[in-house]
């Protein structure tokens, strides 16, 4: 059997947090960079880049190569992606990490290292601040990661890379059905373009002309029940490891349910939420409590 060996990431990768934004004392050419939005989990946002002056010297330090992956210091701290030259001549600014693999160690395998230990909540030991997470390069460079021998390496990142790739095209897919379908909603719901509009009279109302036979009514109207959501007493600190499912904000967007972190709450806590629960089926299990509380953060980022 292969021998896996232990290391700390400074000894394998070379490490570089990006450039400080100084628009008073940054010299050089204005050059985009990328910044924390940009960088998400396995990819980068690239359609809103920001610039920043870069001299020449410092396009090696903080300068971008293939293969380099990119991890945010704060704003989820530990987020990273490959860098693949998307864009030419892309730097960094100092909200990130510059990880540069060492001789020895694929990138691609590096990566998903990271992932398994952002699953498993391993970067937190590493984090400092009461409240705004951070991960600094000294901390970063104490990680500890496991590296088999290089084939064994570019195997498993081979293998998860293609698992990727199907997911990636099929993300691809869906966003190009989820815009037909807006599409025809506007054509439907908006500019009344629907099956059989043809000769349609149109008639005046609240809300401008609509169809006739159409009508306007108040939501309240057409609703069986109307509520908001709670949190259990004591909040976050309150949630067990299983029991009822409970829906947060963070588990509401673009229009569907996110179930991946759904939290769980005893009988007794949701017997004080009963007037807030709804028929959802996951996982095998048709009971939630809906939790809607403005404390709890909002994702899209």
């Amino acid at each position: 059997m292969a021998q896996w060996e232990q290391y700390a990431l400074g000894e394998v990768a070379d490490l570089c947090l990006g450039k400080m934004l100084d628009q008073n004392k940054n010299r050089g050419v204005p050059t985009p960079y990328l910044a924390n939005v940009n960088v998400r989990w396995g990819e980068f946002v690239l359609d809103d880049l920001r610039v920043m002056r870069f001299e020449e010297h410092e396009r090696d330090r903080y300068g971008l190569k293939y293969g380099d992956i990119v991890m945010c210091e704060g704003g989820g701290p530990g987020r990273c992606a490959i860098w693949k030259e998307q864009v030419p001549g892309m730097m960094i600014q100092k909200a990130l990490h510059r990880i540069r693999p060492g001789l020895g160690l694929d990138y691609g395998f590096l990566y998903y290292s990271f992932r398994n230990i952002g699953l498993r909540r391993g970067f937190d030991q590493y984090f400092t601040g009461a409240t705004i997470k951070h991960l600094p390069g000294e901390k970063l460079a104490k990680v500890e990661v496991h590296i088999p021998p290089l084939p064994i390496q570019r195997r498993i990142a081979g293998i998860l890379c293609a698992y990727d790739d199907l997911i990636e095209n099929s993300q691809r897919r869906i966003k190009i059905l989820e815009e037909m379908a807006r599409r025809l909603y506007r054509e439907w719901f908006v500019h009344f373009r629907f099956p059989g509009h043809q000769g349609r009279r149109f008639i005046d109302s609240p809300l401008g002309e609509i169809p006739e036979g159409w009508e306007v009514k108040r939501l309240g109207d057409v609703t069986s029940k109307i509520g908001s959501g709670a949190t259990p007493k004591g909040g976050k600190g309150s949630y067990k490891s299983e029991g009822t499912h409970l829906i947060r904000s963070l588990n509401i967007y673009d229009y569907s349910f996110e179930f991946d972190n759904l939290a769980f709450i005893d009988d007794i806590q949701a017997a004080g939420l009963a007037n807030v629960e709804v028929e959802v089926t996951v996982q095998g299990s048709g009971r939630l409590i809906a939790n809607f509380s403005p404390a709890e953060p909002l994702t899209g980022a």
